[in-house]
């Protein structure tokens, strides 16, 4: 830890730090609003936006610095890694952020105490829909939070600055673009179908229909009609009286004219919008419970866990990397441990330790480390195979020596 004086603080409003976000959105094609906040409400949104920062956040970080080739951890690094500030947890500070990159593209880290050397000491999150990216006649970029408090852009130029910007892909504007805005025709598709398929089985007349009357039946009075039609809603609306028998007379006959959601596609349309919003997000659909078609990441849980790092959370970890670096001292970075998203089944990670150990590759302590298990005497020692040899510079095998002359017999 590193000692704690403060040098520089910022009175703040912790209450406005977030922020409502009242965001109403705007229509779409589907004749509803979808905002930030509303395309929570959505499951597949809702778990996408999960995944990614939960998985994200329960990752442990390190500080390290370079010593010629070598990359040495950092005995003493940043107190924010613990404790970013009085009220949050390192977990929640970095599940904030990737759920502010997720669902605004951008997110805004307001550093409020520093320490002895300047470097940031204690740091809030700022709700990215409260924030307004500004630039100057000087071409600096500043920022606008809750529409009257000018805060100044932190980076490696202007280390004094107090606020930290990350954000994903901007398409060359100063802000990053929300995956929650571009995707909202397929998040209101989504909720037109919720609707449908909750109205659909929420009325529970499931016999939809007609009350057709023989011809010879007189006209009736409007009056009439509407007795009707309130007593089939009364006997036969709703769920618990969905299958009561129906029994009419006067000679009328009931002429069902509803198709079943199998038939409208309903389901088949629910399916293809939790697809749709996974492809916006970059998960695959089977993380997030469609598991209608096989993944081609493999058939493991080891393999799928790996193509989910790989190909899904590697961007978003060395976006957060190479911002949180900014926050180091100079020559110091930040990594996040991957291992506990990749390890491996027992069987193999125990088989892929005992060739790592066994070729000199590192040490039974070192092995011990990643097992979480306590260090014992005598395991800080490399193991070298007996039946190998160092190639000479020309690449050759040197050639074996041959048996001393033994000398005849007297």
């Amino acid at each position: 830890m590193w000692p704690f004086r403060k040098k520089e603080t910022h009175s703040i409003d912790k209450r406005a730090l977030w922020g409502t976000g009242a965001d109403i959105g705007e229509p779409v094609y589907a004749g509803i609003n979808v905002s930030q906040e509303t395309a929570l409400r959505l499951s597949a949104v809702y778990r996408c936006i999960r995944l990614l920062s939960d998985n994200i956040a329960a990752m442990p970080i390190d500080v390290f610095r370079n010593d010629g080739e070598t990359r040495m951890p950092v005995s003493r690094p940043p107190a924010w890694i613990d404790i970013p500030n009085p009220e949050s947890t390192w977990f929640e500070f970095a599940e904030r952020i990737v759920e502010s990159l997720a669902m605004d593209g951008n997110a805004f880290i307001l550093i409020t105490v520093r320490d002895a050397g300047g470097l940031p000491y204690e740091m809030w999150n700022l709700s990215p829909r409260e924030v307004t990216v500004k630039k100057g006649s000087n071409g600096r970029v500043f920022f606008l939070w809750g529409g009257e408090t000018i805060l100044t852009r932190f980076s490696p130029r202007t280390p004094l600055g107090d606020v930290l910007h990350i954000r994903l892909n901007s398409a060359g504007g100063s802000r990053g673009l929300s995956p929650l805005d571009l995707a909202r025709q397929a998040i209101g598709l989504g909720f037109v179908t919720e609707k449908f398929g909750a109205k659909f089985f929420g009325s529970g007349q499931q016999m939809s229909g007609v009350i057709q009357l023989p011809a010879s039946q007189p006209n009736l009075s409007r009056e009439h009609i509407s007795l009707m039609r309130e007593t089939m809603e009364a006997e036969h609306g709703g769920s618990d009286r969905a299958h009561r028998p129906l029994v009419l007379t006067g000679g009328a006959t009931w002429v069902p004219l509803s198709v079943t959601p199998d038939h409208a596609q309903f389901l088949e349309t629910r399916g293809f919008q939790v697809e749709e919003i996974c492809r916006w997000f970059g998960v695959p659909p089977h993380m997030v419970g469609s598991v209608d078609r096989s993944t081609s990441w493999g058939t493991g849980i080891e393999q799928q866990s790996l193509g989910f790092v790989r190909f899904v959370l590697m961007p978003w970890i060395v976006r957060l990397e190479q911002g949180l670096s900014q926050l180091t001292p100079r020559g110091q970075f930040v990594k996040f441990n991957q291992r506990s998203l990749l390890r491996a089944d027992t069987q193999s990670e125990a088989a892929a330790l005992v060739t790592l150990t066994n070729n000199g590759i590192m040490d039974r302590a070192e092995a011990r480390a990643l097992l979480d298990l306590p260090p014992r005497p005598g395991t800080d020692r490399f193991l070298i195979p007996l039946n190998e040899q160092v190639l000479p510079p020309d690449g050759q095998p040197a050639a074996p020596a041959l048996p001393a002359p033994q000398e005849a017999p007297q």
